[in-house]
């Protein structure tokens, strides 16, 4: 709808609204109290338990209207959900109706009528059939303050309570404009009413996570959102400044200093969902501000917690969804999967044999040319078939899958044919690295055919799945990954697609073939436990190997859900790992926190639980924006 045509229509509107006040009608109304929600009359209707012919009360947003001659149908929505509404003019009487016609799209609504079903068979309420006050000859014309209703006179079968002035948008059923969705969710949630269930359901899990833990005995805490020393993880702050003290302080990164102060102070079992606060990237797992769950538990360890989150993500799927196998849409990732695919075959068919280092190279990069010439149009013809209403998308990611395969044998074909030594290979400009791109695609379309059903029903031990993170990293790379000198380490890392930033250290080079290349084929509720010390300063040493901490990550759906640790609680040990995280610069020390653990701090299990993140595992949700109801964007 062009600003033009919406323009006209706010002019519309405001001209219906001093049409109304004109007749004694003041739309903006300060009250109006429903006896039951939409869908208690609805589906109070259909049950039986209330008859055909009982009198209701509800209120809600006129979502829809059809008009057939001297009777309309419109439709009323709440929060619960929808019913139509049936309004003759033979009943309602001239003046009643001239004020009915006056409703929009947006219009909120009081009605009083009474149950019946339609020839379709559609449960509806029908104005009418209740006396208006005397004082009242169009039902609605009251003194802008009263309550109709709320006195002793009969309640007028329909009452106006708010003039929407702007226009719904154009597709008012299911709203698709990706910017307006976020940018004004309200008229998402109005278009969508799948969207508005995910926040309920949000809403919902939330609510259980507090009963789980007051359930268990923990005390739920506060602790301050400004920190002047941003402790508890690795990551950028946000920055502000307080007048009144005339100091820096920081939007907090973690939760989780704050917490080990109280345990020395005698709080056994405590935690906290609150807001923190990352002044870093966007993606659809990421958001600067974000909800995060900690909880702490005196004289557990990292085992302790694993059975914690376990039970508790178990509780609330049970508690919210009533199962614990969760099914997925894979529509985008299927398309996004076949995108990466096409992106790697159109850089590949940039290269020119020009390029080449050698002869070797040039025949290297003849034969991906070929590949390139053959794949290439086959798989955007894959992608514009997830356009078509009901397509087979299991038979259009197999095809991709195989086109992939087939690519995948003419690069191998041609590292055999051109490459004269085992050495070579790791020098071509194009070869390997090419290679492993489009095996990782194969890999990922692999993963995505077939529903994609999360189950968290523990294993026949009661636990869920648990591998060491050095056996997984094994078992995806080689069994020698950790006897390589760094320097081929990094070499294999960037062979194998992870992105390695050049001051990565060693551990951050695996923590990256991790985090890009394992973590996203761990579907299944996973535990990864004994990391490498250097990636979580704050977690005890492993007696059984002192490379490693007692730590965990929670990984489902390809992401981390939650970590947990064995917490530090020497004091000596936490001001050396604290000072190798500072790189010696003594201002970003927590000198209280140091302080706190000096006064004695019992040991303790912990974790931390992204809320976001959870949502969007249990709600089949693939972008963090989904969850959030008004997240971080560009201003405009």
């Amino acid at each position: 709808m062009s600003a033009e045509d919406t323009n006209s229509l706010i002019e519309q509107r405001k001209a219906k609204l001093k049409a109304l006040e004109a007749k004694n009608v003041f739309p903006f109304r300060n009250k109006f109290t429903p006896d039951r929600t939409c869908n208690d009359a609805r589906s109070g209707f259909e049950s039986g338990a209330l008859p055909e012919g009982t009198k209701v009360r509800v209120a809600g947003r006129i979502t829809a209207h059809r008009e057939m001659g001297k009777s309309m149908f419109i439709d009323v929505r709440d929060q619960s959900g929808r019913i139509q509404v049936y309004a003759q003019k033979n009943v309602l009487g001239d003046d009643q109706w001239n004020i009915f016609t006056h409703l929009d799209l947006g219009d909120f609504i009081g009605v009083t009528g009474t149950l019946f079903r339609t020839k379709t068979g559609e449960p509806s309420i029908k104005l009418g059939g209740v006396e208006a006050a005397p004082s009242q000859p169009s039902g609605v014309a009251v003194a802008p303050t009263q309550s109709p209703g709320d006195g002793a006179s009969p309640p007028p079968p329909f009452t106006i309570l708010a003039k929407a002035l702007r226009p719904p948008p154009a597709k008012w059923h299911g709203l698709e404009d990706t910017e307006i969705r976020y940018r004004q969710r309200y008229l998402d949630l109005i278009g969508n009413p799948d969207v508005k269930e995910v926040f309920l359901k949000r809403s919902a899990i939330v609510h259980e996570i507090r009963a789980f833990f007051h359930s268990r005995g923990y005390v739920e805490v506060e602790t301050p959102a400004m920190q002047a020393i941003p402790g508890g993880a690795a990551a950028q702050p946000f920055k502000t400044f307080h007048n009144a003290l005339g100091c820096e302080f920081y939007l907090r990164i973690a939760l989780e200093l704050y917490h080990k102060r109280l345990l020395v102070g005698g709080i056994d079992k405590l935690f906290e969902i609150g807001k923190n606060f990352r002044n870093e990237g966007l993606s659809r797992r990421h958001n600067p501000e974000f909800t995060m769950l900690e909880a702490y538990q005196a004289f557990g360890d990292y085992e302790t917690m694993m059975e914690t989150v376990q039970s508790l993500i178990c509780h609330v799927a049970q508690k919210v969804l009533g199962t614990l196998k969760i099914e997925h849409d894979q529509t985008n990732e299927r398309k996004r999967a076949i995108q990466s695919a096409i992106d790697t075959l159109a850089d590949l068919g940039k290269r020119t044999k020009e390029q080449a280092a050698d002869a070797e190279d040039a025949e290297i990069i003849s034969e991906l040319q070929q590949t390139f010439r053959e794949v290439f149009p086959q798989l955007e013809e894959c992608l514009k078939k997830f356009s078509q209403p009901g397509c087979e998308q299991d038979k259009i990611v197999m095809e991709a899958w195989q086109l992939l395969r087939d690519g995948l044998r003419g690069i191998v074909n041609a590292r055999v044919a051109a490459t004269k030594s085992a050495g070579k290979v790791a020098q071509t400009t194009y070869g390997l690295e090419t290679f492993h791109r489009i095996q990782q695609t194969q890999d990922w379309l692999e993963r995505l055919y077939g529903p994609k059903i999360i189950d968290l029903t523990p294993k026949a031990d009661g636990k869920w799945e648990t591998r060491k993170y050095k056996d997984l990293v094994r078992a995806y790379t080689s069994k020698d990954w950790f006897e390589l000198s760094p320097e081929m380490r990094r070499q294999r890392a960037h062979d194998m697609g992870a992105e390695i930033g050049k001051e990565y250290e060693d551990f951050e080079v695996t923590g990256a073939v991790f985090e890009k290349l394992i973590e996203p084929t761990l579907i299944q509720p996973t535990f990864v436990t004994h990391l490498p010390k250097e990636l979580v300063p704050l977690a005890k040493l492993s007696p059984d190997d002192p490379t490693t901490v007692e730590v965990f990550e929670c990984c489902i759906n390809g992401q981390e859900i939650s970590p947990g640790y064995t917490e530090q609680n020497d004091p000596i040990a936490q001001r050396t790992t604290l000072e190798h995280q500072a790189g010696g610069e003594q201002q970003k020390l927590d000198e209280d926190f140091l302080v706190a653990l000096e006064h004695g701090m019992p040991p303790a299990g912990g974790i931390g639980i992204g809320i976001d993140r959870l949502c969007m595992m249990l709600l089949g949700q693939e972008s963090i924006r989904d969850v959030i109801l008004f997240p971080q964007l560009k201003p405009k």
